[in-house]
């Protein structure tokens, strides 16, 4: 006997009529039969409408028509501005009775001078196929999210102490930020018009997709 072994990344989306899709319900074998064997025509565009949920928020993104088998790329972003480099710190030629030793301050610490802008959000590109009494969406779903600041090392941007290291006349410090991205593969075989969705466990959240014909 030949045992088929499916890949178990892959994930087949397989909904019927019933809106709740939460673990994939069964459909009847008459009814499989049915819809895959129609050969109604197909529409000459579909709408895609999207919602993501988190933690935190859901967002619906603007609806876009797509024509089957064209891809179609869908952006929720937002801009991230960050410093890339830096202006050192630099120490004041006035000096001052409180110093115990012969440095000098007040310091001007280390400040950004250039920067650069990170998009961040959701980004997804997919095509649509109609197939039978089914739609089939492909394509690729990425996250990226900004994960928090780390602080960058090396003397020159480190702690500024007076002559006796009793004192900290400058925290001195840059800090840049952390980034996390990830990936998710888009594969649904459904019915137009029921909503389908997918968990995102890196982000953590879910993202709902409803294809409809838009004739």
């Amino acid at each position: 006997m030949v045992k088929t072994l499916v890949p178990a990344s892959l994930v087949l989306l397989l909904s019927q009529c019933s809106h709740d899709t939460a673990g994939n319900p069964s459909i009847a074998a008459s009814r499989y039969s049915e819809l895959s064997g129609q050969n109604a025509k197909a529409a000459g565009k579909y709408r895609l409408t999207m919602t993501f949920s988190g933690q935190d928020e859901v967002v619906t993104a603007p609806s876009i028509v797509a024509r089957p088998g064209k891809e179609v790329k869908v952006e929720m972003l937002r801009e991230f501005i960050y410093p890339t480099d830096f202006k050192p710190a630099e120490m004041s030629k006035v000096k001052m009775a409180a110093s115990t030793s012969n440095g000098v301050f007040p310091v001007t610490p280390t400040t950004p001078k250039d920067f650069a802008t990170r998009n961040l959000g959701y980004t997804g590109t997919f095509t649509v196929e109609p197939r039978g009494g089914f739609v089939i969406i492909r394509g690729l779903l990425s996250h990226e999210k900004f994960a928090g600041f780390s602080r960058a090392p090396g003397e020159a941007i480190s702690p500024i102490v007076d002559g006796r290291n009793q004192v900290v006349i400058s925290d001195n410090r840059v800090d840049l930020p952390n980034f996390v991205r990830s990936e998710t593969p888009v594969y649904i075989a459904g019915l137009p018009g029921v909503p389908h969705v997918i968990d995102l466990p890196a982000i953590p959240g879910k993202v709902t997709i409803t294809c409809e014909a838009a004739d």
